[in-house]
């Protein structure tokens, strides 16, 4: 019993804490639990609206959703579901849903979401271990820039049934360099880079379609929700340097000591400055949605 209480942990990714806690915050705000951006097409940008323009970008991704003969189910493969609304939406339209997740907490939100009607996998995709069935389509919803291209497009290939498809919606860089420490809005690999590997490997673009003006504004939200947690934290510290300085001096020593500078610069950026604005996201990326086919393969 000691010995497992000194047992070193594996560390925990700051991604995975990153996407706990928004799993929490959407439920709490939109009282669903997506965890990508949304299409603001005509929709003021404030917190009431968040909740649609969600629905509304899954609703557009879902019209490049492959075609099949009538009354037929699709094999389809979430990769980086979330909490599993994609899938629960999925599966109403009656297709057959398999759920890659990185986390335990996103696991068991997605079995609840779809009703334990998703297989789902606790595992990255790089680490996923494909076995004999293959897929109708390998779905990306903003998860696709957190594997290497290369890797995303060859695994996604060789899983597919020959008439599947891969279909990805999410950031890409473009040629604009980053400056100083500060990371931009946004992220993943450069379009440029996808555009060679897809050259690469030879897969068919069905289709391309660019809709980084209509997510941009999410941008805003959660700059603005990163601003709220900063004057919060602001005015605790007020109180704090006249009802508690020496508590004060004792919770930044502390705060010095587990947090690198590096870091405390860019957390407190993030949440007293406004940096995060609509005007860079668009200057630093490309937010693309990717119909593909990859050839069809030789039966040996």
């Amino acid at each position: 019993m000691m010995f497992n209480l000194f047992k070193k942990k594996k560390k925990e990714s700051s991604r995975l804490v990153g996407l706990d806690i928004a799993l929490k915050v959407s439920g709490f705000v939109t009282g669903k639990e997506h965890l990508h951006y949304g299409l603001w097409d005509k929709l003021d940008v404030n917190l009431d609206n968040l909740g649609k323009a969600q629905e509304a970008y899954t609703d557009l991704l879902f019209k490049y959703l492959p075609k099949k003969k009538k009354n037929s189910k699709l094999e389809i493969l979430d990769i980086g579901g979330g909490a599993g609304e994609n899938a629960k939406k999925l599966i109403a339209l009656g297709h057959k849903v398999t759920i890659i997740v990185p986390s335990k907490i996103l696991a068991e939100h997605a079995k609840k979401n779809t009703n334990n009607k998703a297989k789902i996998l606790i595992t990255t995709f790089e680490d996923y271990l494909p076995k004999n069935n293959l897929f109708d389509l390998c779905l990306f919803a903003e998860s696709f820039q957190y594997i290497p291209i290369k890797i995303a497009l060859q695994k996604a290939s060789s899983i597919l049934n020959n008439d599947g498809e891969i279909l990805i919606a999410d950031c890409f860089r473009s040629e604009k360099k980053q400056e100083g420490i500060f990371r931009q809005p946004g992220g993943g690999a450069s379009l440029i880079s996808m555009e060679k590997e897809l050259r690469i490997q030879k897969i068919n673009v069905i289709l391309k379609k660019e809709i980084t003006k209509l997510v941009a504004p999410s941008i805003q939200l959660e700059q603005k929700f990163y601003n709220t947690l900063g004057f919060s934290i602001n005015r605790i510290i007020a109180s704090l340097k006249v009802n508690r300085p020496f508590a004060l001096k004792f919770l930044n020593i502390f705060y010095k000591i587990l947090i690198s500078k590096r870091k405390r610069l860019r957390l407190e950026n993030r949440l007293f400055k406004n940096k995060r604005t609509i005007k860079s996201f668009l200057e630093y990326n490309n937010y693309m949605i990717y119909k593909l086919k990859p050839q069809k393969k030789i039966n040996s």
